[in-house]
């Protein structure tokens, strides 16, 4: 989807972004980074909104495999384990991701980012929606729960431990916290 330039020109944002916020991403601050002139990065992105869509479509390109795993799985709960496990697998290799994508403020000033992060957000849920009613009609997940709070409670759970691991200074192993929240979670969905 990217070509090589436009690929560094997106990374390097998500960079500056994670770095030294979002008021410090500037034309002339991506360049410089990179070492090209402004008008040529303009020849790959037309403005800053549009290197902000291309964050967003970044972080869809590589959270993808997490997605193309579930198919994997034998059963529903270990779907979901894959689910939790394989997108901090992810951010735990692109920390940057955490301190860009989880922090809504970064797009919350431009509709067309609103819509396209909330179309990324509803992607998983209706994934993972389909997953936990999949899992309910056969027994494998307790039913006595909404299937959107069950996936509030996973979505949730999930952001607010990268938020930690984030905020913490990445100090502890995201993927062994991950593997417990998957293993507490699994144990909140059985039936009894």
């Amino acid at each position: 989807m990217f070509s090589e330039r436009q690929q560094q020109i997106v990374e390097t944002a998500i960079k500056i972004i994670a770095h030294k916020g979002i008021q410090n991403l500037t034309i002339k601050n991506i360049a410089n980074d990179i070492g090209i002139s402004e008008p040529a990065l303009y020849r790959h992105f037309g403005s800053k909104l549009e290197i902000l869509k291309g964050v967003i479509e970044y972080f869809k390109i590589k959270m993808k495999p997490a997605l193309e795993k579930l198919e994997e799985s034998t059963n529903s709960l270990n779907k979901i384990e894959c689910f939790i496990s394989e997108h901090l697998k992810i951010i735990s290799l692109n920390p940057d991701f955490a301190k860009v994508i989880f922090s809504e403020a970064n797009f919350q000033n431009e509709e067309n980012l609103i819509l396209k992060m909330n179309n990324m957000m509803n992607q998983s849920h209706k994934i993972l929606e389909t997953i936990v009613q999949y899992g309910q009609k056969k027994d494998e997940i307790r039913s006595d729960i909404n299937s959107l709070t069950i996936v509030r409670i996973i979505i949730g759970s999930m952001r607010l431990l990268v938020t930690q691991w984030s905020m913490s200074g990445m100090i502890f192993n995201l993927e062994t916290e991950g593997k417990q929240l998957c293993d507490d979670i699994k144990k909140l969905m059985r039936e009894g």
